[in-house]
């Protein structure tokens, strides 16, 4: 809103002129649909319902009725305050105006200052916000519209254009389905025509562009490929510096990109998604790119070859499930430090890696290539591994290779049956659902952080200092010996951060007495417990002996700082609640005569963090701080 409005105003009615002036600035440019967002509940009430206001207030609401009828596809939503905390902060600086003063409820708002501000600061601080938040500030005064002209970021997403209520997001698996959508065309041809508009008009400004995003869904490709040929081609005659491009098809159309791509000198990070890269007739001449990102984009191994070698200041390199490679060899690229490699197609034959530059490598492959070569690469720092069919064999000769190594994540190495790891440098361990291993053992002395989950309990030998934060999935029946292997393991380490456990099973079968045979010792301090149960209850009706059996396994095990139970579902709530009642009414009528008593001895406190009672959706979490007494046992 801009120019001065003598008077005074009440609040709502200040709402409701901001409300006009948005809808009186939006005839200048026919772009729908238009969704108009408030924070006023009034104001939102009075456009939504047919009641004639005989005040002030009325008279301006009528007018933003009129104006929504003649603009036609226009709606009104309701958020709170907390939602458009970016354009509130703006606007109480700006005043709703440029250079005067507004008087609300003898409340004044200064001049405005920040609009004082060089060009390029604005623009860098709006550098930070959300493309609907940019949008936003446009109507905040003239000023700010020009500032949001001028913003060299042009983010273009046909999934924010789309009315939520009528359409769904757009997803590659239904494209088809939502094509056949008559609202769904009708918004696509009006977001081509405003992402043509739009950067033709900042392109005459004559402004240098910064980032250029577009993401489109298309059944069609041939009729819109001219079109995005020459987005492309603007982008690239602006300098543009930072290029992401989406199209979401099915495989049997792929854009291809114009040969003018090649030659963008100032480009220094391409993502591309669902294109096809065409051999170039001329040598690329990407001098500046740091970084590439190949998404579902169809490219062949001369193609890899051709833009790694030309691109001699390619830092960060990524394939995620591209098309057409068969022996995949990456060298040359003399300062390239980060390369991910995740592919499911089973057309890969061979992976070469060969740069000594490189810090960080992902390999994630549903079959793995019949050659896998990385052993030039002696500067490796950090290694994830996703290769589900990965044997002991191939896992450990190919970690040897790489002594500088601080980070490994393995992630469902399902044939792997040990990981045997020594290193001194090692400082960041994860090992994720290897469903087959059963030993580990670990001397990293400079470990920080341990992560374990959806693992089986495997035999463990470990020198780390570090807490394990740990995950386990149990499926079947609960015996002593499963609690037995989980003390085992617990025990190996020094600390335990966080432990999570989710128990799906039809009973639990612990005994007391043959638990205390086999492990008369105290139970562990745990830092943190969580206790998911998912399928408690779901074969049988259970008694609360059931669950005090439960109960009695965990806490024979450790005893925790923190405990967190978690029930899956609202059936599973009876357990929460016994559980609830039963540490409020604890008794210690037991464990006559013995030297090491049951957990109900030595829990001192209780402290309820969070849990309501009477509260019956399934979120009824009950989160519990236990202060434990230790008893000094003699030898």
């Amino acid at each position: 809103m801009s120019g001065f409005l003598p008077g005074k105003f009440e609040a709502r009615e200040a709402e409701a002129i901001g409300m006009h002036e948005a809808l009186s600035w939006l005839k200048n440019f026919p772009v729908f649909p238009i969704i108009l967002e408030m924070d006023s509940l009034h104001v939102f009430n009075a456009l939504c319902d047919t009641v004639v206001y005989s005040n002030g207030f009325g008279t301006i609401i009528a007018d933003c009725r009129d104006l929504a009828h003649y603009l036609g596809d226009v709606s009104f939503s309701f958020v709170r305050r907390s939602a458009i905390t970016a354009s509130r902060t703006v606007a109480r600086v700006e005043g709703f105006m440029s250079g005067a003063e507004l008087n609300i409820m003898d409340e004044t708002v200064d001049a405005d200052h920040i609009s004082d501000l060089p060009t390029f600061i604005i623009h860098h601080i709006m550098s930070f916000l959300s493309p609907k938040d940019v949008v936003r500030t446009g109507i905040l005064s003239t000023t700010w519209r020009k500032f949001q002209t001028s913003f060299p970021v042009l983010d273009f997403d046909q999934n924010n254009f789309l009315v939520k209520s009528r359409v769904k997001r757009v997803l590659p698996f239904n494209l088809e389905d939502m094509m056949s959508r008559k609202n769904f065309c009708k918004s696509l041809r009006k977001f081509i025509r405003f992402v043509d508009a739009s950067l033709h008009r900042f392109c005459e400004l004559g402004f240098p562009m910064q980032k250029l995003r577009i993401s489109v869904s298309l059944l069609e490709v041939k009729e819109s490929s001219p079109l995005f040929d020459k987005w492309v081609e603007l982008a690239m005659e602006n300098g543009v510096k930072e290029l992401d491009f989406e199209v979401i098809t099915d495989k049997n159309s792929v854009n291809a990109l114009p040969q003018t791509i090649f030659s963008a000198k100032l480009l220094t990070s391409l993502k591309l998604f669902g294109c096809k890269l065409e051999q170039p007739s001329h040598c690329a001449n990407l001098q500046s790119l740091k970084k590439l990102s190949l998404d579902e984009v169809y490219v062949n191994d001369q193609m890899v070859q051709s833009l790694v070698r030309e691109c001699r200041v390619l830092e960060d390199l990524s394939f995620f499930y591209c098309f057409g490679l068969k022996r995949l060899r990456i060298s040359e690229a003399h300062k390239l430090k980060s390369l991910i490699l995740r592919f499911t197609y089973q057309e890969l034959e061979s992976v070469e890696i060969a740069v000594p530059s490189l810090q960080q490598l992902e390999l994630s492959f549903s079959r793995v290539p019949r050659l896998l070569d990385v052993a030039e690469c002696p500067h490796l720092r950090k290694l994830v591994l996703f290769l589900p069919h990965f044997n002991d064999q191939e896992f450990h000769p190919l970690i040897s290779k790489f002594p500088l190594l601080e980070d490994l994540s393995i992630i469902s190495l399902e044939t792997l049956e040990r990981i045997m790891i020594s290193s001194n440098r090692l400082m960041h361990l994860e090992v994720y659902n290897c469903s087959g291993l059963n030993r580990i053992n670990v001397d990293a002395p400079n470990l920080v952080s341990f992560d374990f989950e959806d693992n089986p309990i495997p035999i463990v030998s470990t020198n780390a200092p570090c807490p394990l934060n740990v995950l386990f999935s149990n499926f079947g029946d609960i015996d002593t010996h499963w609690y037995l292997n989980l003390m085992e393991f617990i025990g190996a380490f020094n600390q335990i951060g966080e432990l999570h456990l989710s128990l799906n099973y039809k009973q639990v079968l612990f005994n007391i007495d043959e638990f205390r045979s086999c492990h008369p010792s105290l139970p562990l301090q745990v830092e943190s417990l969580s206790l998911f149960m998912e399928s408690f209850s779901l074969y049988m009706d259970v008694v609360p002996s059931e669950y005090e059996i439960l109960l009695d396994g965990l806490f024979w095990i450790f005893y925790p700082k923190n405990l967190c139970l978690s029930p899956e579902n609202w059936r599973y709530r009876p357990f929460v609640m016994w559980f609830y009642d039963h540490l409020r009414n604890i008794s210690t009528n037991c464990c006559n005569g013995r030297q090491i008593k049951c957990w109900r001895h030595y829990l001192k406190g209780i402290n309820i963090e969070s849990f309501d009672p009477l509260q019956e959706s399934s979120e009824g979490d009950l989160w519990l701080r236990l202060d434990w007494c230790f008893p000094v046992l003699n030898e």
